[in-house]
């Protein structure tokens, strides 16, 4: 008799389960195929830092000595600027810049390490690329945000295109030259910053400067598969282009690996609204 009332009972597991595989992929939420849940893949990060490091850190270097290739933000300063995203705005854009202390006296003093370097500053995009707030925020490497008028953050951004740009638009295979803001979608940074707040061990963030690079000998068809939704924005002319690679730091220093090795963003040129 035992067996009689279990046998129904599996039975019915067992068609649960089949049912529940049988579901199509389609059908998931839309996060589950966000960037923010895709690390690169370790062959194509590692070949993105290394092409930077090879050619266009070579010649920022020469530039100025005093240039940097990775950055720090603390991790309040980071979720921050995904917590304030306004209403209107559907995307945050990572501008160069060069910082020139000689333009700004006695303003923005925490930047004045920075004097002469190749620099980003963020702000708030709606979709027609219209700056949602008319100002620009510096995170990187300082204790707190900085707020920059919008005026300011126009003539740091000439001066990386008319001092910097044209040095490094060599390396990128494309006419359309060297990047001038990367874009982080809203969608894509809500889902990262979901993934932090889930983490008791984050202390900071790293931002580290790489270059597009040709990836079809470096992925797999499966890689290339899962990465389609980023893969599609680029083409060969890409190629040189700068970006940024995300990771997030623990107390000790070590990345914490769920949260590393994330480019989550769009080129311009290219992708411009």
């Amino acid at each position: 008799m035992k067996k009689l009332i279990k046998f129904p009972w599996l039975a019915g597991l067992l068609l649960c389960l089949f049912l529940i595989a049988c579901v199509d992929k389609k059908q998931l939420p839309k996060e589950d195929v966000l960037l923010a849940h895709v690390p690169m893949p370790a062959k194509l990060d590692s070949a993105m830092r290394h092409s930077f490091d090879k050619e266009t850190y070579k010649i920022l270097k020469k530039l100025n000595a005093k240039n940097e290739k990775s950055f720090k933000v603390n991790k309040e300063n980071y979720l921050q600027m995904i917590e304030q995203i306004p209403a209107g705005a559907d995307r945050v854009a990572f501008s160069f810049v060069q910082f020139n202390k000689d333009k700004f006296p006695n303003q923005y003093q925490e930047l004045a390490q920075f004097d002469g370097e190749l620099y980003m500053l963020y702000y708030y995009m709606d979709k027609s690329g219209k700056n949602i707030t008319g100002r620009a925020y510096a995170m990187l490497d300082v204790k707190q945000t900085i707020e920059i008028d919008g005026k300011d953050y126009e003539i740091m951004e000439n001066d990386y295109i008319n001092n910097i740009k044209p040095h490094i638009d060599k390396v990128v295979k494309g006419t359309q030259g060297n990047t001038l803001r990367v874009k982080m979608m809203k969608d894509e940074l809500l889902a990262y910053k979901n993934r932090a707040m889930t983490k008791k061990n984050v202390k900071n963030f790293k931002i580290t400067l790489a270059q597009w690079v040709n990836y079809e000998s470096i992925l797999s068809k499966t890689e290339s598969s899962i990465l389609r939704k980023k893969l599609k924005l680029y083409t060969d002319e890409s190629v040189g282009q700068m970006t940024f690679i995300t990771d997030c730091q623990n107390p000790e220093g070590g990345d914490v690996e769920s949260l590393s090795g994330f480019d989550l963003n769009h080129f311009c040129p290219q992708d411009c609204p």
